[in-house]
C-alpha cells in the first residue's frame, strides 16, 4: 500500500477513535509508589541518630520509608566522603530509606536501598540529598545504575559517544553525556519532520501527494535530496529554530541548508523530541500516526542499533544517522534513536558518537548499547 494510501487510512483511524471517545490522545500511565506506612512524620526533616559510621542492626528492625534524591549524588558502600561510590544517581531518584543513620565527622547519612531493572544494592549517601516529599520531575540516574559493565565501556570512549534512554514504564532516565553535542547527520531529518508537520497544523493544511512523497523518501528511504526540498520549504535554521522553542526545547543547533546534516543535537534532545512525538504533545493525532508510521517503516539498510539490537518483537518507530565529520579529522559519526516497545514495555534510546574510525566501529558502538540497554530494561522471560 503507498503512502498517500496509508495515510487516508491513517486519518480515518483517528476520526472514528475522536467520534468514539471524543479525544485520539492517550496520556502515558505514570506507575504508582508502592504503599508504605512511614514510621515518622512525612515531612522534608529527617532525624539522624548518632551512631558509627556503621551501625549495628537493630533488634527491631525500623520500618521502611520511601524516600528520593534531591540531586546527583553517589551511592558509598560506607558512610563516608571516601568510601567508594557503588552508584551514580541523579535528582528524584526514589530510594527506600532502611532506616539507620550516622554522624561522620558533623556530617549526616542515611543508608538507603536502591534500584533499577539491571541493578539493586543498599548503600549510603548524604542526608543533605534525600528528601521526602515526592519530586514531579522524572527520577535520573548514570548508566552505572543500569549496568556496570556498560558503564565502564562507555567510560572508555569517552566524550566520543553520548548515551540517553528513558524508561518511559518505570519514569527514570539513564544518561552518559547526553548533554553533549553530537552531529546530526539523518537524525536531522525528524526534526525536519516534525517543523513540516507541525507548520502544516498552524495552516490547517494537509500534505499534499508530493509532499508525503517527499517525507517517505526522507524518512524511509533516508532520501537527502527529499530532506534538502523540505528543509528549505520549512525556512531552514529559522524554521528549526521556531519548532524548538514552540515546544520548549533546547540543544538542537541547526546548519545552513546543504549542511542540514552538520546540525548538532544532545542526545538528551532527540529522547525530549521523540518522547513528545510518543506521548502526543507534539502534533495532532493525525500528523503523529502519520510520523510514527513512517518511522516504523524505515528500509533495512537503516535500521542499524535501535533497529537490529533492541528485543525480540519490539515495535520499534527509528531513525539512524551517519556520515563524515568534516572538522578535519577525517573521522565518522554514527548515531541511532528510537522509540522501542514491547507489550505494556516503553524507552526511548539515543546513542551518538564521533570520531569514529569507520563505519563499522561507530555501528559496533551502537549496537552494543543498543542491546545491553534492550536487555536490561525489556529482560526476556
Amino acid at each position: 500500500m503507498n503512502l498517500r494510501r496509508r495515510y487516508a487510512c491513517l486519518l480515518a483511524c483517528v476520526a472514528c477513535v475522536c467520534l468514539a471517545c471524543g479525544s485520539s490522545s492517550v496520556a502515558p500511565s505514570t506507575p504508582s509508589a508502592p504503599a508504605v506506612t512511614p514510621s515518622i512524620a512525612a515531612t522534608d526533616t529527617l532525624p539522624v541518630v548518632t551512631a558509627t559510621p556503621t551501625p549495628s542492626p537493630s533488634a527491631t528492625p525500623t520500618p521502611l520509608v520511601l524516600a528520593w534524591t534531591t540531586k546527583a549524588v553517589a551511592m558509598n558502600g560506607k558512610a563516608s566522603d571516601d568510601s567508594a561510590a557503588q552508584v551514580h544517581l541523579g535528582a528524584n531518584f526514589p530510594l527506600t530509606l532502611t532506616g539507620q543513620s550516622a554522624t561522620v565527622e558533623g556530617k549526616d547519612w542515611y543508608e538507603a536501598t536502591w534500584s533499577t531493572p539491571g541493578r539493586q544494592s543498599t548503600g549510603w549517601l548524604p542526608a543533605s540529598a534525600v528528601t521526602r516529599i515526592k519530586p514531579s520531575g522524572i527520577a535520573n540516574a548514570a548508566v552505572d545504575a543500569l549496568d556496570q559493565a556498560l558503564a565502564d565501556y562507555l567510560r572508555g570512549l569517552g566524550a566520543r559517544v553520548g548515551v540517553d534512554a528513558y524508561d518511559v514504564t518505570r519514569g527514570v532516565t539513564y544518561t552518559y553525556n547526553s548533554g553533549l553535542a553530537y552531529f546530526c547527520a539523518s537524525s536531522m531529518k525528524v526534526p525536519i519532520m516534525l517543523t513540516f508537520l507541525t507548520q502544516l497544523e498552524k495552516t490547517r493544511h494537509e500534505p499534499t501527494k508530493g509532499e508525503l512523497g517527499q517525507l517517505q523518501n526522507m524518512i524511509e528511504q533516508s532520501d537527502n535530496h527529499a530532506a534538502e526540498a523540505l528543509y528549505e520549504k520549512i525556512g531552514a535554521q529559522a524554521g528549526i529554530n521556531a519548532f524548538m522553542k514552540g515546544v520548549h526545547l533546547s540543544g538542537l543547533l541547526p546548519n545552513k541548508p546543504g549542511w542540514w546534516g552538520h546540525s548538532t543535537i544532545k542526545p538528551s534532545t532527540m529522547v525530549a523530541l521523540l518522547t513528545k512525538l510518543n506521548n502526543g504533545t507534539v502534533l495532532n493525532a493525525a500528523h503523529r500516526k502519520l510520523a510514527l508510521e513512517l518511522m516504523r517503516h524505515v528500509s533495512a539498510d537503516g535500521r542499524i542499533g535501535v533497529g537490529d539490537s533492541s528485543p525480540a518483537g519490539a515495535t520499534i518507530a527509528m531513525k539512524d544517522g551517519w556520515t563524515t565529520a568534516r572538522d578535519g579529522t577525517g573521522t565518522m559519526v554514527v548515531n541511532t534513536s528510537g522509540i522501542v516497545t514491547l507489550g505494556a514495555e516503553t524507552y526511548i534510546l539515543s546513542v551518538y558518537t564521533n570520531h569514529d574510525h569507520g563505519y563499522p566501529e561507530g555501528w559496533a558502538i551502537i549496537r552494543h548499547v543498543a542491546k545491553v540497554v534492550g536487555q536490561k530494561l525489556m529482560p526476556t522471560p
